[in-house]
């Protein structure tokens, strides 16, 4: 039994008489939803970006030899490479997905499904750019760095955009999760009549 089931009456609101209505007390969402909402949102987030930086390290040896070549690498050391990069970004998405799912489940909130999406991207990218930024590490900054403003405006930007797909896919996650809850049922029914 669903830790939401306890804040819902037994039956059907079909079955409720209009002359009973006031003996049941209206639909209300569990306690406590943000904070279910953040939880959910970083630990989503950390395992994200943990991902993408064990699947750079792993390969860091194709990484460095990206670096120390330039733009003299091979087709398929470049499709490679793409590759590596699309599957930490398809992660973090579906990693965006699961959180506002699970968010919709406990908190049945479809904001905060949102907020969750969004912690879950925001912090994935985060996480992964600033460990790539070590030098050494396995794509890591050369020595002809961007300027600290520069490299700060990239990463408040991408930051973003990476925080707006996942609270996307959050909020998705978390329509599909209480499309059939009792509390949204009950708001379509009262907003039909």
């Amino acid at each position: 039994m669903s830790n939401s089931d306890n804040y819902y009456p037994a039956s059907n609101s079909e079955s409720i008489q209009p002359d009973d209505r006031d003996y049941y007390e209206p639909l209300t969402r569990p306690p406590h939803g943000l904070a279910i909402a953040l939880g959910i949102g970083c630990v989503g987030g950390i395992l994200a970006a943990v991902l993408s930086v064990a699947i750079k390290f792993a390969n860091s040896s194709t990484f460095q030899e990206v670096a120390r070549l330039g733009d003299k690498i091979s087709y398929n050391t470049a499709l490679y490479v793409t590759g590596l990069g699309c599957l930490s970004y398809v992660i973090g998405l579906i990693l965006s997905f699961v959180a506002g799912f699970f968010v919709g489940k406990r908190a049945v909130s479809r904001l905060y499904g949102f907020y969750a999406g969004a912690l879950v991207g925001g912090i994935s990218y985060l996480g992964a750019a600033l460990i790539s930024m070590i030098p050494g590490f396995a794509n890591g900054m050369s020595s002809t760095s961007p300027s600290a403003s520069n490299l700060i405006l990239g990463l408040v930007i991408w930051t973003l955009i990476w925080a707006l797909s996942g609270a996307l896919l959050g909020l998705w996650g978390a329509f599909t999760s209480t499309k059939k809850h009792p509390f949204y049922l009950a708001k379509r029914a009262a907003a039909a009549e």
